[in-house]
């Protein structure tokens, strides 16, 4: 319930639920496994971090799913903003006022700075029970 507020508020649509609550079950499936991949390997205790050859290793493949993570999620906010981007009509959510304010300030509000404020909305909520 909390992601599904925090997401309607940035985004202006919800990923949990099923039916007429979801429009787009691909797209809710595939934010569902982003929040379930971060959470999952938040606060884990790496063994890479105490000894550096594991690292060199890439010890677990944590590394690579790390990297394949990171390039998922940039793809999937990349995709989110174009959709904004591309709206004709302007809604009241939080994509759509950093875009206005893209327009006016292009040097302070790039694409990476409004994924970022995204992502940040986004995971700093509570962990959720999977």
């Amino acid at each position: 319930m909390t992601f599904n507020d925090i997401m309607r508020m940035v985004v202006g649509k919800g990923y949990y639920g099923y039916g007429e609550d979801v429009n787009n079950l691909e797209e809710a499936r595939q934010f569902r496994e982003i929040m379930r991949e971060v959470f999952s390997s938040e606060g884990a205790a790496n063994p890479m971090e105490f000894v550096l050859i594991l690292r060199w290793m890439d010890y677990g493949g944590v590394q690579k799913r790390l990297k394949n993570l990171s390039m998922t999620t940039d793809a999937f906010l990349q995709g989110l903003v174009d959709e904004h981007r591309r709206k004709e009509e302007e809604s009241s959510t939080m994509i759509d006022h950093l875009l206005s304010l893209h327009n006016s300030q292009l040097e302070y509000y790039t694409d990476q700075i409004i994924k970022g404020l995204i992502l940040v909305s986004a995971v700093s909520t509570p962990s959720p029970l999977f």
